[in-house]
């Protein structure tokens, strides 16, 4: 490309850059020869090549310190000339310092004295700063290291570094004319291989010298070098030193980022991840495409010469192997080396080969004639057989008398001879087995393990909303993945797996931050030949009467089921006795145990940690050395017991864990208690466990101690319960319109094929402070739940208060079949006793519902608007008004972005639907949502069980309808022994009023009408009046559904759904 620059031009912007080297008046102390003139009027390459030859023939010397006294020093005008002179026709060599750059021969021959001294001179000339070495004139060149890559000048690039010496990293840090550093340009696809290559051979190199600044530096389309590193073509059969490159330069730039929130989105929307994923996904139907057409080509060829029957073109049975020999093969279970253990497991290396499993509900039967039990997808193949022993014998008890173990335990014994410790751990799939993956998947194996280390490291170090951003921005179906687990207060392994399988609806990532585990129920199984048994009974004992724990593997069975394949962070709380047995951790995390005979059967694929909390007292590190062979931070529990302590500290200890880890192990913390002995004498021992572990791991891993004078047991998680109060009325005093409700839902559960309906579910969003999902009624599986966590402290799946829970329930209850999205936004105690929302969550979770493209969004909270000036009262129990007068500007801004959040949901045909304040003082325009779109959301004010609106409410001219608010009872569970609860407030009253809309408009899918929109929504509610009702503010539901429902109840198969039909007509009538 040309520029219309004249040289006139051209000199008087270099003007600054040489003047230090320029005469004050030329012309007044001597006139240009003919020889001069001449000289100068050479194209700048050859001026360039001419300084170049006259000091390598030595014919010239640079200065009078250089070479042979008797050789001339090199003219001065030449020296000007060429550090001053710009031609930009040419943008690839446009100085003197780029012609150097692309002549890589005639560089190469000058001695580095000659190069130092050239180079040296024309760098200082252009400047010290960093803006005054990268680009000149508006970046119309480009980056002279780059033109040295691109010409394989790795002279030039050696000498610039000399010359520079620290200021090398300014020059890596300056862009170009696009706004891309030289980092940039080291990962930007290049057409030639040769250049390709000659980058990543840099990459080392160059990336190591870089600031931080640097790697965290955008393009002019909002690309870092990151991105660009994410490019898999740039990652094919790249070395181990390049990844590791890669993923150190992320790092530290990633701290920059971070602290200066700089923003991590390109212009398009793509973060690194996303970036490289979508490059991925085209490569990766590029390369199918290419493959299918290079294969169809084969086949034309065949066929034209006659070699290929078209009939017969199945793909024959291999050289080696018939039809016959084929059903003659062995069927057993796969080698042991099928399965993968994370041992040595190269953390950038990914492409595990999924193993087998028997499929649920088959059964076969043994020569004996035994017939074995179905296993669990994912277990071990074999029968479901007892509680391992920990002896050395074989010997087994009697069936009955043994507790049963789940799925994935199996009998065995220690192999004669052969330590635990010592035992071979099976290959590691992802290095060794490649021969069971693709070729293309094989030579992106690099490119998958640095996808995978820059989404571990975004769910490492950032909130969950923040993580689910920047890896499945622009992919709406992979926002609602589960990035987090928490049981918090389910007191059984079975229902912790009926939530996981209720969490399902949304996915799991397979990389988890972290999961958290209470303690679970235990049944203690007390054989006959037990603790009642006399000496003789007690000496004739095959088995342990009274076995550990061993509950958990089911969860871990679901969470692999799930396609969870790391935890980040474990916290598994078992110091109440009986702990879990060793076996039972090591078949929860590895999929088997460690003592195991040669060539026996082995379990699913492996669960890694990366921190290790499990809360066992005196756990061996044997165990977390097989269970979680790749951890890098361990918990311990000590009792006191100075043997133990002993026993982490030997070889076979912690030391030999760091080994196991292949040093990945960096932490190791010790929850002391003092059992038996006085606190200094605890302390001592300490004092000498930390000295040996550090001498024996020569300082790798730190150790820290966390003193518990009161004891393991002490400070134990307590479980949540926050589900309101308890009516001590004997009777349920049950509101009519809830009770009407509760009849329709279960007509409506007898509609024939209902279950089989291609209608699509209402997508409702609850707002609100998140659920306790094991606490939702889920209606005999109707009920699909999802969700994501705008609060950093905890995800959706977990509510602070439980008034979230009541919500879900509320809805579910009127309208099981919906799609329930629960956001989970952040909220705090406020000064008066109630609650607040912040704003600026609030404003991310409305985004994100109309980023899911809901019908319906649910809001039982208020926020006080400060700039409206209005008032607003302390709060009661339900409200969540909060006051912003007396804070920062900032959250003025996030009061701004959730008014634009609230239009751009009204502009999206999303039904909004908000509850008054129960403070009488506050005024419903002084407040959000309402305020922003007083004409379009619907207002929810509580109505007691009679129908008559609580004295509560305010502002009752602005409130749309009266719903039950009032001691309202929750569904009574048939199953539970516990009381009734009842539960007050608008808020449950707007729950009740999202519930009836989404079924309404799901009535209306299900028989192919549409009432979607509000003005169909107020003539419905209108349609809905009886005679004997006159506040059209409350709708009388018992009027029109409780009849319906008895007439559903009555009829038989499609009959009902003609009355369904005739329903959803009636309340049609007038919609447009």
């Amino acid at each position: 490309m040309e520029f219309d620059f004249t040289d006139d031009e051209f000199d008087e912007l270099d003007v600054p850059q040489v003047q230090n080297h320029a005469v004050d008046n030329p012309k007044a102390t001597y006139e240009e020869s003919d020889v001069e003139k001449e000289w100068k009027s050479r194209e700048l390459d050859l001026q360039c090549l001419d300084v170049l030859d006259l000091l390598i023939d030595k014919k010239r010397r640079w200065d009078n310190t250089a070479g042979d006294e008797e050789t001339p020093v090199l003219e001065d005008y030449k020296k000007k000339t060429i550090a001053s002179r710009r031609d930009y026709r040419d943008r690839v060599a446009p100085t003197a310092l780029h012609i150097l750059a692309k002549s890589k021969r005639g560089f190469s021959r000058a001695p580095k004295s000659i190069q130092t001294d050239l180079a040296g001179y024309l760098l200082e000339c252009r400047g010290g700063t960093c803006n005054e070495l990268g680009p000149q004139h508006g970046g119309k060149e480009d980056l002279f290291l780059l033109v040295a890559i691109n010409y394989n000048n790795d002279d030039f690039i050696d000498c610039v570094e000399r010359c520079l010496g620290d200021k090398f990293s300014d020059l890596l840090h300056v862009q170009d004319g696009e706004g891309k550093n030289l980092l940039h340009h080291l990962f930007t696809w290049d057409s030639t291989k040769a250049v390709r290559d000659k980058k990543a051979l840099l990459v080392p190199r160059l990336a190591s010298k870089a600031k931080a600044q640097t790697v965290a530096t955008a393009d002019n389309i909002g690309n870092t070098p990151i991105h660009y590193a994410m490019d898999c073509r740039m990652c094919l059969d790249r070395s181990d030193e390049y990844f590791k490159a890669v993923r150190t330069m992320f790092e530290v730039g990633d701290v920059v980022i971070k602290k200066e929130q700089r923003p991590l989105f390109n212009d398009r929307g793509e973060s690194p991840v996303m970036f490289g994923r979508k490059i991925h996904q085209k490569f990766q139907r590029d390369y199918s495409a290419r493959k299918m057409a290079k294969k169809e080509a084969q086949i034309t060829i065949l066929l034209s010469k006659g070699l290929l029957n078209f009939d017969n073109a199945a793909a024959p049975p291999l050289p080696e192997t018939t039809v016959d020999s084929r059903s003659k093969q062995p069927m057993g279970p796969p080698p042991a080396d099928m399965y993968v253990n994370a041992t040595s497991r190269d953390p950038g290396m990914v492409g595990i080969v999924k193993m087998p499993s028997l499929p649920v509900g088959r059964t076969t039967a043994t020569p004996d004639g035994i017939v074995k039990e179905p296993m669990m997808k994912g277990s071990k193949v074999g029968t479901a057989l007892t509680q391992p022993s920990i002896s050395r014998s074989n010997t087994a008890g009697h069936a009955s008398d043994r507790p049963q173990a789940p799925t994935g335990f199996q009998s065995s014994t220690l192999t004669d001879g052969r330590s635990r410790a010592n035992m071979k751990r099976p290959r590691d799939i992802g290095t060794e087995n490649t021969v069971n993956m693709s070729t293309f998947e094989a030579k992106l194996r690099g490119w998958s393990g640095l996808d995978e280390f820059i989404t571990t490291h975004y769910i490492r170090t950032r909130s969950d909303m923040e993580a689910r951003d920047l890896i499945f921005r622009g992919n709406i179906s992979d926002l609602d993945k589960n990035l987090c687990f928490d049981a918090k207060g389910q007191k059984y392994a079975k229902s912790i797996v009926h939530l996981l399988s209720r969490m399902s609806a949304g996915g799991f990532n397979d990389t988890l931050a972290y999961v958290h585990l209470p303690t679970v129920s235990h049944s203690s199984i007390n054989t006959p030949l037990g603790r009642n048994a006399s000496a003789a009974q007690r000496g004739s004992l095959t088995e342990n009467p009274s076995p550990g724990r061993i509950e958990l593997v089911k969860v871990f069975d679901k969470l692999h089921e799930l396609k969870v394949k790391k935890i980040l962070r474990l916290h598994v709380e078992d110091r109440h006795p009986p702990s879990h047995t060793d076996a039972s951790i090591e078949i929860a995390l590895q999929g088997r145990e460690s003592f195991l005979k040669d060539g026996g059967t082995v379990g699913r694929e492996p669960i890694a940690v990366e921190t290790w909390d499990w809360r066992k007292p005196d756990l061996s590190t044997e165990v977390i050395a097989f269970a979680a062979p790749t951890v890098e931070n361990v918990h311990l529990y000590w009792s006191g017991n100075q043997a133990v302590l002993r026993a982490w500290d030997c070889d076979e200890g912690i030391p030999r864990l760091y080994v196991t880890t292949e040093r990945r192990l960096k932490r190791v913390t010790v929850h002391a208690a003092p059992g038996l002995e006085t606190r200094d004498r605890m302390l001592a021992m300490l004092n000498r466990f930390k000295q040996e572990v550090q001498r024996k791991t020569g300082g790798g891993v730190v150790v820290k101690t966390v003193i518990r004078m009161e004891g393991l047991m002490a400070n134990m998680d307590t479980v949540e319960d926050a589900l309101g109060p308890v009516s001590d009325e004997a009777a349920e005093k049950q509101h009519v319109w809830v009770d009407t409700m509760d009849i329709f839902r279960r007509a409506l559960s007898s509609l024939p094929d209902l279950k089989g309906s291609k209608a699509p579910r209402v997508k409702l969003a609850l707002i609100d402070d998140g659920i306790n999902l094991g606490n939702l009624d889920d209606y005999n599986g109707s009920v699909t739940s999802s969700g994501v966590s705008y609060f950093p402290g905890g995800p959706w799946h977990c509510s602070s208060t439980g008034h979230g829970t009541i919500l879900a329930n509320m809805i579910v209850r009127v309208n099981p079949w919906v799609e329930l999205h629960v956001v989970r936004v952040q909220d705090g105690p406020s000064r008066n006793g109630g609650r607040n929302i912040f704003a600026g969550s609030a404003a991310k979770a409305i985004r994100y519902a109309i980023d899911k493209k809901v019908d319906i969004i649910s809001m039982s909270w208020t926020i006080k608007n400060a700039m409206t000036g209005g008032h607003t009262s302390p709060m009661g129990n339900d409200s969540r008004n909060g006051s912003f007068s007396d804070r920062p500007s900032m959250e003025q801004r996030d009061i701004h972005a959730l008014g634009d959040a609230i239009d751009d949901a009204a502009k999206a045909g999303i039904l909004m639907f908000c509850s008054a304040s129960d403070d009488i003082q506050a005024g419903a325009m002084d407040t959000l949502p309402y305020q922003k779109q007083p004409g379009y959301i619907f207002r929810i004010g509580a109505a007691t069980y009679l129908g008559q609106r609580d004295g509560h409410t305010e502002d009752v001219k602005r409130i749309d309808y009266f719903f039950p608010g009032n001691q309202v009872a929750e569904a009574k569970n048939p199953r539970s022994s516990e009381p009734v609860k009842y539960h007050d407030g608008s808020s449950v009253g707007t729950a009740l009023a999202a519930g009836l809309a989404s079924l309404l408009i799901y009535c209306a899918r299900i028989t192919e009408h549409r009432l979607a929109d509000k003005k169909g929504q107020g003539k419905l509610s209108d349609g809905q009046y009886s005679s004997q009702w006159t506040d059209a503010k409350y709708l009388p539901v018992w009027a029109i559904f409780k009849p319906k429902a008895d007439d559903i109840e009555k009829a038989k198969d499609e009959d009902k759904w003609v009355i369904l039909e005739k329903l959803v007509v009636q309340l049609s009538v007038g919609i447009n």
